[in-house]
C-alpha cells in the first residue's frame, strides 16, 4: 500500500509540474513489473532451481505418504484378524507417521516459502538494475511501473527490458 501511495504522489507531482508548464521530464517510460517477473528467464530459472533444491525432501515426504497408505490399508484389510494389542500398535504407528508427514510438509512449505522469497528478491533487484541501466543508456528521465491506470503503448518499454533480461541471462557477465 505504501508503494502505491508513493507512486501516486509521484505521479500527481509529475503531472502538476507538467501541467504548470515546468519541464519535468523529456522522456518517460513505463514497465509492467508483473510481466517481467513472470516471464524473465531469471525467474523461470529460479523456479527450476527451487524445484531441484527441494526435490529430495519432496521425494522423502512422498515415500512417507506411501508408507502411511500401506499401513492404513493393512489396518483396514487385516485389522479384524489382529489381536487388539497388535491393532493398537499398528494404529499408533500410523498416527505417528501421519504426524511426521504433516510436520514434514509444513517444514517443507516454510522452507520453500523462505527460499522463494529470497530468489524473487534477487530477481527483482536484477530487474531494477536492468531497468535503470536501460533508462540511462536510452536517455529516459523517468521510468514508471505497474501501478498506473493508463500508459500509452509508445512509452511501454516492458518488451525491451524483457529482451535485455533474456540477453543478460544467455550471456552472463563474469
Amino acid at each position: 500500500m505504501k508503494q502505491v501511495s508513493a507512486q501516486l504522489i509521484c505521479m500527481i507531482g509529475l503531472m502538476t509540474l507538467i501541467h504548470s508548464g515546468v519541464r519535468a521530464a523529456d522522456k518517460i517510460g513505463y514497465v509492467d513489473m508483473n510481466i517481467l517477473i513472470n516471464n524473465s528467464p531469471q525467474i523461470l530459472d529460479a523456479n527450476q532451481s527451487l524445484t531441484r533444491e527441494f526435490e529430495a525432501q519432496n521425494n522423502e515426504i512422498s515415500q512417507q505418504e506411501s508408507d502411511l497408505q500401506v499401513l492404513e490399508d493393512s489396518i483396514r484389510q487385516e485389522g479384524n484378524f489382529m489381536t487388539p494389542d497388535e491393532l493398537a500398535k499398528l494404529q499408533e504407528r500410523a498416527r505417528i507417521l501421519e504426524r511426521q508427514v504433516r510436520r514434514s510438509k509444513e517444514d517443507l512449505k516454510d522452507a520453500i516459502t523462505i527460499r522463494n522469497s529470497q530468489l524473487v528478491d534477487e530477481v527483482q533487484n536484477e530487474i531494477k538494475r536492468v531497468v535503470a541501466d536501460y533508462a540511462k543508456a536510452n536517455g529516459y528521465d523517468v521510468i514508471l511501473i505497474s501501478a498506473i491506470l493508463y500508459a500509452n503503448e509508445r512509452i511501454d518499454i516492458t518488451d525491451e527490458i524483457l529482451a535485455q533480461l533474456r540477453r543478460e541471462y544467455n550471456n552472463p557477465q563474469p
